[in-house]
């Protein structure tokens, strides 16, 4: 039996982490992300395989995992491609709206519904869909089509659970400010706002990229077969604040 995992905004971030972290676990990785960035993921480690694609484009997601079981059962989905966008509501346009929606939810949507009936026909699989404190409790970075995106992975996540129920589990994790692009280069963040932020954190610093990923992979894997709807923070105790 030959598995494989495919995980999403694989070019950086927690995407990459995850990618390194599930290798050893699964004989096939695939690494999904608009970045063409993804194939040098692919050429450094073994056992990984990289396309270019955005998660918005339904058919292109569902090329990429029929290429995927040509070669090997996915056992295994990382929803975690994002984008996050800093606008106020009044000059928030309905194409900005969509854009940030369609990436961040309607993206999971589309590698779920490619995989997932594949999964359950064969009784086995997980699913991790990544979030954000933002869907609980609003963004100080970014829009609110942002948090209203991440609110509905949570909803996405919780129906799924039920749904796929009892053959795959599905669970999502909740990063913190961690030290990715995202934060440290996007622009969202300043240095001064990285910095109030972590001194207000009970962990009082940013999460690595590492200590996500390994979350996930925890979530993937069979000592988590008792797990399924939940939602996990890994945010340094910022939920607390």
């Amino acid at each position: 039996m030959t598995d494989a995992a495919i995980v999403t905004g694989a070019a950086s971030g927690i995407g990459r982490a995850t990618v390194d972290s599930l290798r050893e676990r699964y004989d096939l990785v695939a690494g999904v992300d608009v970045d063409d960035a993804v194939g040098e993921v692919a050429a450094e480690f073994d056992g990984v395989v990289g396309y270019v694609a955005d998660v918005r484009d339904h058919e292109r997601v569902r090329e990429i995992v029929g290429d995927v079981e040509d070669r090997a059962d996915v056992a295994a989905i990382v929803n975690n491609a994002a984008i996050s966008r800093d606008e106020w509501i009044g000059d928030l346009g309905p194409e900005a709206w969509r854009e940030v929606l369609d990436v961040n939810l309607t993206g999971q949507y589309n590698l779920v519904h490619a995989a997932a009936p594949r999964m359950y026909e064969r009784e086995r699989g997980a699913i991790v869909n990544v979030s954000s404190g933002a869907g609980k409790q609003g963004s100080l970075s970014a829009g609110v089509h942002y948090s209203a995106s991440k609110a509905g992975v949570f909803g996405l996540t919780k129906g799924l659970a039920k749904q796929l129920a009892p053959h795959v589990r599905v669970n999502c994790v909740v990063p913190g400010l961690m030290d990715t692009p995202l934060t440290t280069d996007s622009g969202l963040w300043t240095e001064a706002g990285i910095d109030e932020f972590t001194d207000e954190v009970p962990l009082g610093r940013l999460g690595r990229p590492e200590e996500a990923a390994d979350l996930i992979a925890f979530l993937c894997s069979e000592r988590a077969s008792y797990m399924t709807g939940a939602v996990v923070d890994v945010d340094g105790g910022a939920g607390l604040v």
